[in-house]
C-alpha cells in the first residue's frame, strides 16, 4: 500500500483539531450574581426564588440543580475530604481569578439513585475561608463536563463600566 506524501501529515491535523473541539456555549446566559461575581450557564437552567437571600442562588434544568453559595460553603472542610459514601472520587486544584479553587467529583447513592456531583470551593477551603462554593448535582453522569465548563466560566469579580 502507498502512502501519499501529505497523507500522515494531514491525518495529524484532523486528529489534532478534533482533539481540541469542546462542546459549545453558544446560547448560554451570563449570571451576573449581586455584582460580585459572574458565570456562564446553559440558557434553559431556571433560577428558583432565594426568599430573599442574597448570598444563595438555585438553578434548575429538569433534575440538575447548580447551587451557588457566596461567602459559604456546603462542603466543609474534613479530617478525611472522602467521605465512605462518595464513589469515584476525584479532586483537583486549579486557580480562578487569581485564587485557589478545589474542585471535587463523586457519586452518591440518595433514595435508591445514583447523584452525580460535582463541587467548586473557590478560596482557601482548609481553612474555611470559602469565597464562593457551586455544587452542580444530577442523576446523569455527563453532568461532570458541564460543570467543569460552568466552573471554568466564573469570573472575578464582575468588571464595572467605570474600570479600565
Amino acid at each position: 500500500m502507498k502512502v501519499l506524501p501529505g497523507f500522515k501529515f494531514l491525518s495529524l491535523v484532523v486528529v489534532v483539531a478534533v482533539s481540541l473541539q469542546t462542546p459549545s456555549t453558544a446560547g448560554w446566559q451570563t449570571v451576573h450574581f449581586h455584582e460580585l461575581f459572574s458565570f456562564r450557564l446553559p440558557s434553559d437552567f431556571i433560577k428558583r426564588d432565594s426568599n430573599g437571600d442574597d448570598t444563595r442562588a438555585e438553578y434548575y434544568n429538569g433534575q440538575t440543580k447548580l447551587l451557588v453559595v457566596w461567602r459559604n460553603t456546603e462542603a466543609p472542610q474534613y479530617d478525611d475530604r472522602r467521605q465512605a459514601s462518595m464513589h469515584d472520587y476525584q479532586e483537583s486544584t486549579t486557580r480562578i481569578g487569581g485564587q485557589r479553587a478545589n474542585i471535587r467529583t463523586y457519586w452518591q447513592t440518595v433514595d435508591s439513585k445514583r447523584m452525580y456531583r460535582a463541587e467548586l470551593n473557590l478560596g482557601n477551603w482548609a481553612r474555611g475561608e470559602v469565597q464562593l462554593y457551586m455544587r452542580l448535582e444530577s442523576d446523569e453522569p455527563a453532568m461532570r463536563e458541564l460543570a467543569d465548563q460552568i466552573f471554568k466560566s466564573v469570573t472575578l469579580p464582575i468588571p464595572s463600566p467605570e474600570r479600565p
